[in-house]
This record gives C-alpha cells, sequence and structure tokens, in this order.
C-alpha cells in the first residue's frame, strides 16, 4: 500500500502469472485421478499452499471427490 498525506491508497498488483500445474490424487477405495491445467497466480497475493489447496479443492469437485490422498503436485510457471 502507499500512504499520502491524507489517505491510504493501495498499490497496484502485479498481474497474474499463468502457472502449470499436475496433480495426481487418490481416493480411499483406491482410484487414482491425474489431471493438469493451468492457474493464474498472482505474486505477492497467492502463496503456494494457496494455490494448492485451489487446485486440489477444483479437482476433486470436478470428479466429485470427497476425501483424497495427494501422490503428487507440481507447480511451475508456465513459460519456457
Amino acid at each position: 500500500m502507499t500512504t499520502t498525506a491524507n489517505a491510504t491508497v493501495p498499490a497496484e498488483q502485479p498481474a497474474p502469472v499463468p502457472h502449470h500445474f499436475v496433480i495426481t490424487l487418490q481416493t480411499g477405495d483406491g482410484r487414482m485421478v491425474t489431471n493438469d491445467g493451468t492457474i493464474p497466480v498472482v505474486p505477492g497475493l497467492h502463496t503456494r499452499m494457496q494455490t494448492y489447496t485451489a487446485v486440489r479443492e477444483q479437482i476433486q469437485q470436478s470428479w466429485g471427490l470427497d476425501a483424497c490422498t495427494v501422490l503428487y503436485f507440481s507447480l511451475e510457471p508456465n513459460q519456457l
């Protein structure tokens, strides 16, 4: 945030950076699901843990999975 003489003005947020993820989940009955995709991450605003949680919850919801064990998770900026 930037402070002026009369008010505090939020500083500009950095642009989102697309990150590529790969995640493998295993259900209690042994089924495994692997998925990948991209997710926008705002540097300085989102943490790795927040991004991991968002990805895991999105995949669990889209596949209709309840409790799962994460077997593999990778998150990298989507650039070469």
